[in-house]
């Protein structure tokens, strides 16, 4: 029997919506209200609410509805290029050649930290000229991620360790060498899924291209480190398919978003698979 795997990052598990998102209740155990909870000037937090799985109304699911197979939805929320090749890793033994792949790689920018306990996404990911890197610690993601408490402190100190560990990455070299270097790990992860026999889609959550984001990081380098290329220049080596043009459905700003983020909503899922099954299937 034909399985769909799918690895990505939010988008792909299908973050804040309905069926992954835990009610906040009164002392009657009865979901409240958006209007109620904010008549009661209750402060919820969003790791409060929302579950680390796969939702059943996101994209692979509809999919996979459509073409009547099961699905496997190996992504998560916040992951990296290198925490998406790794779900595609640790899945590859499974895999089998009747199978179908989809991987929809997330920001090229995006930066994780990660422990053999902790895994940690504190970049808003975003590189502007006149502003450089904004820099977002995601506090209390012990709790979110189901890991035991810790005492305050030692939280902060973490926190002022990963702060001060992503200034290495503000130098154009740095931003330039791990864009190309996430490039690589693409084209490998590309490949050893390939070798499955597998049939393998690549999607991406943003519409500009990965080439032409290296190409920007490539301007931004002193001169003398631009020309001419003694590594490998990406054209002769980054030869697979990458579809930036789709994202745009998931993205559709005339749908109002997730009713508790800024998340696609149910039915940019639904159009989005639905896109994905009449453009592939």
């Amino acid at each position: 029997m034909t399985t769909l795997h799918t690895f990505g990052c939010s988008i792909t598990q299908g973050f804040a919506l309905p069926d992954v998102v835990k009610p906040i209740c009164d002392s009657q155990n009865r979901p409240l209200t958006a209007e109620e909870i904010k008549a009661q000037g209750i402060q919820v937090s969003w790791e409060d609410i929302h579950l680390y799985q796969p939702s059943q109304y996101a994209w692979p699911q509809v999919l996979a509805d459509n073409l009547d197979i099961p699905v496997i939805n190996h992504a998560r929320r916040g992951a990296c290029f290198q925490q998406i090749a790794r779900q595609c890793a640790v899945a590859a033994a499974s895999i089998k050649s009747t199978d179908i792949v989809i991987v929809m790689w997330t920001y090229l920018s995006r930066l994780s930290l990660q422990w053999p306990a902790r895994t940690s996404v504190p970049l808003a990911n975003i590189v502007d000229p006149s502003q450089g890197w904004r820099t977002r610690i995601l506090p209390r993601f012990n709790k979110f991620f189901g890991l035991s408490n810790s005492k305050q402190e030692q939280d902060q100190h973490i926190y002022e360790y990963i702060h001060k560990s992503m200034y290495t990455y503000l130098d154009p070299m740095g931003v330039y060498s791990r864009y190309y270097n996430n490039l690589i790990l693409q084209t490998m992860t590309h490949g050893f899924l390939t070798a499955t026999g597998a049939r393998v889609i690549h999607l991406s959550v943003e519409p500009e291209s990965y080439l032409s984001q290296l190409e920007t990081a490539r301007q931004e380098l002193d001169e003398s480190l631009k020309d001419p290329y003694v590594i490998p220049h990406p054209d002769s080596w980054y030869n697979f398919t990458v579809d930036h043009q789709s994202c745009v459905v998931i993205h559709d700003p005339n749908i109002p978003p997730a009713e508790n983020d800024m998340h696609p909503s149910v039915k940019h899922h639904r159009n989005f698979a639905q896109h994905i099954y009449q453009q592939y299937f």
